[in-house]
């Protein structure tokens, strides 16, 4: 079955340890820190969250507004956040947007590499879903780069968007190996739930909070993962 990620939004140190204490009794198998939400002092951060999830892997992100997210960064300023977290040595694996640039992008991870963290290179379109070749490019590209997992999340119009991106996906996962996609909205919740057939390796689940749209709470969409596990 798909791993469940369940993100972490607080904006203060108190709201994050009350979704910490919430999301224990969640079926998370990772956790993903936004830090594009938090508004306090980054560094504070990363050494409370490993103290309180024990063994459990920990990915970190800063997703910028063109990606969605909250940070209103220049590139340089992103750099400089990503590269201050990745120091800290805290996280198992890093999100890198494929959209601040190739240079850059290939030195935030050469040094994620460098500190034994896994890479996720991704891409996010809020607006519509590329043709399938192209979501299949763009992983392939990702992959390429060096990401151990490419990510790419579209928002689906009909149908025919929501079949495009996992035929994508189930292309790129048998070519060349793991992937995450996720067709956002609530046309495309299906594909938060379809990984075990179409080859997207992690889900992104709503803890205490959603952190994109057609996010399922962790606890329905677990019950729904095992239903379609097709080992069963």
């Amino acid at each position: 079955m798909p791993k469940i990620a369940i993100p972490l939004t607080g904006e203060r140190l108190p709201a994050l340890y009350e979704e910490l204490e919430y999301v224990r009794a969640l079926p998370a198998d990772l956790l993903e820190w936004r830090a594009d939400y938090y508004l306090g002092n980054l560094l504070e951060v990363p050494s409370l969250l490993r103290e309180n999830v024990g063994e459990k892997p920990l990915l970190c992100t800063v997703r910028t507004r063109k990606e969605g997210g909250q940070a209103a960064l220049t590139p340089e300023e992103y750099e400089a956040a990503v590269t201050a977290l990745i120091g800290t040595g805290k996280f198992d694996l890093v999100d890198l947007e494929l959209s601040c640039g190739q240079e850059r992008l290939l030195r935030l991870l050469r040094l994620a590499h460098e500190g034994e963290m896994a890479v996720v290179i991704s891409k996010h379109d809020f607006e519509k879903t590329p043709p399938e070749h192209e979501i299949f490019c763009t992983l392939l590209e990702m992959e390429r780069l060096g990401a151990e997992l490419p990510k790419y999340a579209v928002m689906p119009q009909n149908v025919r968007d929501v079949l495009a991106l996992l035929s994508a996906t189930e292309r790129a996962s048998r070519e060349f190996g793991p992937v995450v996609t996720m067709s956002m909205g609530a046309l495309g919740k299906i594909s938060r739930a379809s990984g075990a057939y179409f080859g997207s390796c992690i889900t992104f689940a709503a803890g205490k909070n959603a952190s994109a749209p057609g996010q399922i709470s962790a606890e329905d969409l677990k019950a729904v993962l095992q239903d379609l596990d097709p080992a069963r």
